[in-house]
């Protein structure tokens, strides 16, 4: 009892098991049809595992002809229309086909504009074969003239119309359903099963079917209601197939209350709504989080900065000591606090930027800067650190190339890039910095003779707070945000970021940047 009661008590887990657990297929995709969620139970419904269909276009689910009808419902959605019933085929992974009935609802965020659409897949595979049997079976009795014999044991009701509209059979089935006695359903007009909203129409109808004469099966998307005698009314499946006969055409008719599967798709219906609004409320609550998590961190932050500031500047001031007052180890006292309050100021800084870039708070502006000098900047800035290890430093970049970029966030990425360089290079060793331009993407490649990345620890140096281990001081400097900046910084600006390395010979960091429309580089 312990065990089982844990789920209750966690209403997200109860949620996730009734999600995996259902025959309902449960999907979400983008505007332009490419999945972004896959439940289980639609790996269970069309063979894909969530790795394979995540990032796949829903077009490669549709069954040959109903990929047209695919813009038509996504575009409904997005205008925040919610789609009940669509009968449709798609496509297994092992190419069979799968017939569903989908419903379709809009995702919306705090503020109420759609950004996705919620996916609800019934399997209808087996029902539409069961329905398409049936009507073979059907056909063949009516054709042979022995079908007579076993209406009468038909689940469903089946009746035989005439082309005047008149009920020449009814079995047993159908009487129960409608509650007419046999004797007055035989002769009478079909239209007293109609509903009256709908019977001054139904002749009409019936005349453009007998005129048409195409099969019409069951399952069509058309929500149809029947009446019985006592005025009741009730939905109802019917199929009907055109038969021509000695006397001319009649039509079979099989009719099939679904009043019990209406009350299922309204409870279906009832808790995907359900499941969306908590989906949603769950979204806002961790938005809302979110964004007091960064409200948090910029006021600590500011808060911080202040008396660092205060104290670096004393520091500075004492540094100074033109009358020589402070001893030997004083000063390296005041050094160490120093040394401590930058590193702390730089820990704040980092973590104020992710912060800001993770809430979206982060402004860039973006501009056309010609690179070289931005590079000399940041070369001319980190050169003592370097000289302090005889490290050499080589830049290589064609004065010519422009980039479409934040200049203060180019520096800061530049910087870091080499600044990391620095630390994990040896004394005597070499850092060099590459510029090449191709297809409207300028390339800056930071490469130095250090100590390397092991493989097992490349999939994680862009992490959060991850430190790829010691410098060749020997101890781990720096806040672990440095390179998880640069990632998002980059992509920021439309670009992209990657390492290439290997333990004990040396790293190579690449980003790519747009080059400035303006200034396009051959």
């Amino acid at each position: 009892m312990g065990a089982s009661a844990g789920i209750w008590d966690k209403p997200e887990r109860w949620l996730a098991a009734i999600i995996e657990s259902s025959e309902t297929a449960i999907m979400g995709t983008s505007f332009d049809g490419i999945i972004t969620s896959w439940a289980g139970s639609a790996t269970r419904m069309f063979g894909y595992t969530a790795e394979e269909a995540i990032g796949m276009s829903v077009y490669q689910l549709a069954w040959p002809g109903e990929e047209a009808k695919i813009p038509d419902l996504l575009a409904a959605v997005q205008h925040g229309e919610r789609i009940h019933g669509f009968r449709t085929s798609r496509r297994h992974k092992d190419g069979h086909c799968v017939f569903v009935s989908l419903n379709l609802f809009p995702i919306r965020d705090e503020r109420g504009a759609v950004v996705g659409v919620a996916k609800f897949a019934r399997d209808m595979s087996e029902r539409v074969r069961e329905q398409q049997e049936q009507e073979r079976t059907l056909a063949e009795l009516i054709t042979e003239r022995k079908y007579r014999e076993l209406t009468e044991h038909a689940p469903d009701g089946i009746l035989e119309v005439d082309a005047d509209g008149r009920i020449i059979i009814a079995n047993q089935a159908a009487v129960a359903m409608f509650g007419f006695p046999h004797n007055e359903l035989i002769g009478a007009p079909v239209e007293i099963l109609i509903p009256h909203a709908g019977r001054s129409d139904h002749p009409g109808h019936r005349v453009e079917f007998m005129r048409i004469g195409k099969t019409r099966p069951m399952g069509q998307g058309i929500n149809l209601n029947a009446i019985r005698k006592d005025g009741s009314e009730f939905p109802v499946e019917i199929s009907l197939s055109p038969v021509q006969t000695g006397v001319g055409i009649v039509v079979i008719a099989v009719v099939r209350d679904v009043s019990a599967r209406r009350s299922v798709e309204r409870e279906v219906q009832r808790l995907q709504a359900s499941y969306l609004a908590e989906l949603e409320a769950r979204q806002m609550e961790a938005e809302r989080l979110n964004r007091l998590k960064s409200e948090f961190v910029a006021s600590v932050s500011h808060e911080l900065r202040t008396p660092l500031h205060t104290i670096i500047g004393f520091t500075d001031l004492l540094r100074e000591d033109p009358q020589q007052t402070l001893t030997v180890r004083q000063g390296r006292f005041v050094e160490n606090i120093q040394r401590d309050s930058e590193h702390l100021l730089e820990l704040i800084n980092d973590v104020l930027d992710l912060s800001r870039i993770e809430a979206d708070g982060l402004t860039l502006h973006i501009e056309g800067v010609k690179l070289c000098p931005v590079l000399e900047t940041v070369v001319t800035s980190l050169k003592s650190n370097a000289e302090r290890k005889g490290i050499r430093i080589h830049l290589v970049c064609d004065d010519a190339i422009f980039v479409a970029a934040d200049p203060t966030r180019l520096r800061q990425i530049v910087a870091n890039l080499l600044n990391n360089a620095i630390k994990f290079t040896a004394p005597g060793g070499e850092i060099g910095i590459a510029v090449t331009a191709a297809h409207d993407f300028v390339t800056v490649a930071v490469k130095d003779s250090g100590i390397g990345i092991a493989e097992e620890e490349q999939t994680r140096i862009f992490d959060k707070f991850y430190q790829v281990g010691v410098t060749t001081g020997g101890v781990r400097e720096g806040t672990g945000l440095g390179l998880a900046i640069c990632k998002r910084l980059v992509e920021m600006q439309g670009g992209r970021i990657d390492l290439t390395s290997q333990k004990g010979i040396g790293s190579t960091f690449r980003f790519t940047l747009p080059c400035d429309s303006n200034h396009i580089t051959s």
